[in-house]
Order: C-alpha cells, then structure tokens, then sequence
C-alpha cells in the first residue's frame, strides 16, 4: 500500500485500510483456494489479522485512541498521572511505580524519585468487551470535512478493524515496534550521558523544572558570576570517561548478524561517535 502524500492520513488512514480489511474479511470467512506443493494438492486456505506493530503515533492512529495531552495511557486512561513542565513546556507522565510488584522495594524510597513512597496500584486495564462498548458508539466522519472533537474522552474513533468479527476477542491488537522505542531510548540516553548540545536531556530548564517540582534540590543551578553553573548528577561523566566509552563501543565485539557493526560509527584517534549524520566529537588533546 502506497500513501502518496508529503503528510501522513492520520485517523483518516482508515480510508486507505477498507480494500485490506475487505481481503481480510474474505480470508476469514470463505478462504482461497491454495495449492500445496508438499501434498500435491488444494486446500480452503484461511488467515486472520493477528496483530499490528506499529510505533506510537501510529498505534494512537490505528486504535483510534489519542496518545497526546493528559490521557495519553491507554492502560490508565482517566486515570493518568501527568504533570505540565513550567520551563520545559512539556506534559511528562509520573508514577510508574504503580505498576511494580506491591513488595517491590522501590516503592518505599522517596529521595530518589519524587520525594514520595508510592502505595497506589497499577489501574485495571480494559478488556475487550469494555473497549468495544467505549468505541462502538462513537460517530466519525472521514476525509477533509469539518470535525467534531470529543475532547471528554481519549477515544475518538472506532477502529475499522472493529469490523473484523474475531478482533474484538483479542486480548493484545497493537504492539508496539521495539526498534523505535530503543533508537530513540538510546539516543537519549546517549545524548544525556555524554551532554551532547541538542541531544542531552539534562539541562538549565530540566533543572529548574526539578526545582518547581521540589525533586532533587541538590541539582539546582546556581549563579556563579555571569554563568550559570549546573551540579554534576549521578550520571555526570568525566573527559576521561567519555573517551573510555567510546573505546569501549571501539572493541566491542558481537555475534554475527546480532546487531550492526558499531565500530565503525566510532573514531579511535578523535573519539567520536557518528549516528544519524551526528558527529559526538571529543578533542585529540582528551583522548592522548
């Protein structure tokens, strides 16, 4: 299926998805008559949509579910715990400890997170006939025309796979891509980790929103002349450690056909990291 457009359809994709949920249907119920060349023979051959993998923007498009602004949690749903950054500007979601076992001994410290031991339990997530109940009666209307939102609930349309007559009976529908949500973990982390301009989520208005938050008080910057000065955290590293890093992602060593191959991305004599066209530069001076 081709999608030529410089934007994405969004909720309109279901558009472009009646042709294959039509196939879809056709595979359930009657079958295609498929020859096996083991058996030397025909047979009624009949499949099913097990699933969608998809990242999030996608699953929120394909769900019908939104996963922007306060109840962006399938799972938690009004339930949600979110919070809007003063300096950041950005709705950021708290309390996953939630969702850890009742003994887990994370949910007993407090400076380490929010200040807070955290005794809640993790929300109930829906079933299938709860969701198919929240969706049925929702009325959208596709295409370029004027829309309607219901900003009252997350839901905001029925998915079209909803006319598949077994897919209301699944327990799991959409799942998220791992690859997306490791490159962009790791890129973080990255970026974080070696305070790479643009890449790093450590900076003045992370402090300070740590600050409005009272989390963390030992982070807070501090005015030093005309210069800002920002505390080393837990996870500061060194000249000398970044360098070590990079050596390290130089040597390493992985099974065939595992991962690609990471040291060439790495520059042993300028200790850089090249990914996505950026280059993570140390000077020649730090490295000898």
């Amino acid at each position: 299926m081709m999608i030529s457009s410089p934007r994405q359809p969004g909720n309109d994709i279901h558009v472009y998805l009646n042709p294959l949920v039509e196939y879809l249907k056709m595979l359930w119920a009657d079958g295609v008559e498929t020859f096996d060349v083991f058996a030397s023979k025909t047979f009624t051959m009949r499949a099913m949509l097990f699933c969608t993998i998809n990242d999030f923007p996608a699953y929120g498009n394909l769900s019908g579910y939104s996963v922007k602004g306060h109840n962006a949690c399938h799972i938690c749903e009004e339930n949600t715990i979110d919070h809007q950054l003063k300096y950041r500007r950005k709705t950021v979601y708290t309390r996953h400890r939630r969702f850890l076992q009742s003994n887990h001994p994370y949910r007993r410290l407090k400076k380490a997170f929010n200040g807070h031991q955290e005794n809640d339990d993790a929300p109930i997530p829906l079933n299938d006939f709860q969701i198919h109940e929240k969706v049925n009666k929702i009325h959208h209307i596709f295409g370029k025309t004027p829309k309607k939102s219901s900003a009252m609930s997350p839901w905001k349309k029925q998915s079209i796979f909803f006319d598949l007559s077994y897919w209301s009976k699944l327990e799991v529908r959409h799942y998220i891509d791992v690859m997306h949500v490791e490159k962009n973990v790791c890129d973080s982390l990255i970026g974080t980790l070696l305070n790479i301009q643009g890449k790093t989520k450590d900076g003045v208005n992370a402090r300070l929103d740590l600050l409005e938050m009272n989390i963390r008080e030992d982070l807070v910057p501090r005015e030093v002349g005309k210069r800002t000065y920002l505390p080393p955290a837990c996870y500061t590293m060194s000249r000398q450690e970044k360098i070590s890093f990079c050596l390290c992602l130089k040597s390493v060593k992985v099974p065939q056909g595992y991962s690609s191959n990471i040291k060439i991305l790495v520059s042993r004599l300028n200790a850089t990291i090249v990914t996505d066209g950026y280059s993570w530069n140390f000077s020649k001076k730090m490295f000898d």
